[in-house]
């Protein structure tokens, strides 16, 4: 469900507002939009993804099964690491 507002803000900010928004081939209602939400750290994952120069998130490596308890080796990892950092 869309909210209708109104707000009021300086003439120079509403003039850079336009600019961005023509600038992205948006609406300003969605940059507003889109900047609310990045402030609030809505959809954040989506906001990263859509600007960053890697459009897609490929995982490269296929899942192998164990020799063996893996709790056992997770653990020991653990360890491991505890005795490096100390």
């Amino acid at each position: 469900m869309k909210v209708k507002t109104s707000i009021s803000i300086d003439k120079q900010i509403w003039v850079e507002l336009k600019n961005l928004a023509l600038q992205r081939g948006m609406d300003i209602s969605s940059v507003l939009k889109e900047t609310i939400e990045n402030e609030l750290y809505l959809n954040l994952d989506e906001y990263l993804m859509k600007y960053s120069k890697y459009s897609k998130a490929d995982l490269d490596f296929e899942p192998i099964k164990s020799k063996g308890n893996v709790s056992d080796l997770i653990r020991s990892m653990r360890d491991d690491r505890k005795n490096r950092i100390s």
